[in-house]
């Protein structure tokens, strides 16, 4: 098959749009690829306010980086993180193209490069156990062991 011209090339372009290298890893992480991905947080963590100050210690970490934001989130819950975003002088996008996740589980921000930074871990709960873990139920009171009631240590 001949290659094509630059001016199909082109057309084909304008028509359909610039092709996109690794479309589904695009889609899940609004429109960037996971190299270049500081911190990752899906909707259900963006939605919950208690991890503001997890966001804020990674974009503090990385004022070089942009965030992006998954426009499907109800402006009252991404407020804070615009706020965190602008107080720290970072660029930001908000991307709402249909084929960005809605689902609780979907990413809703992501703390990215322009080039390839590969870190490890990127999800809030990884990155930032102790603030994740707050978020859950305190576990219940532990009970003295057999050892300990046998001797009557309380």
């Amino acid at each position: 098959m001949a290659e094509k011209s630059q001016m199909e090339q082109h057309l084909q372009n304008s028509v359909y749009g610039t092709p996109m290298v690794h479309p589904d890893e695009q889609r899940h992480y609004l429109g960037t690829f996971r190299e270049r991905v500081s911190l990752a947080m899906t909707i259900a963590e963006v939605t919950n306010a208690q991890n503001v100050r997890a966001f804020t210690r990674e974009i503090s970490a990385h004022p070089d980086l942009q965030v992006i934001f998954n426009g499907h989130i109800d402006q009252s819950d991404l407020a804070p993180y615009l706020k965190a975003t602008g107080q720290h002088n970072l660029k930001f996008t908000i991307r709402q193209d249909d084929f960005y996740g809605h689902q609780a589980t979907d990413l809703g921000l992501v703390v990215a490069s322009d080039h390839a930074i590969d870190q490890n871990p990127i999800s809030l709960t990884a990155k930032y156990p102790t603030t994740s873990a707050k978020t859950q139920a305190t576990p219940p009171a532990k009970q003295p062991g057999w050892l300990a009631r046998l001797f009557g240590h309380h």
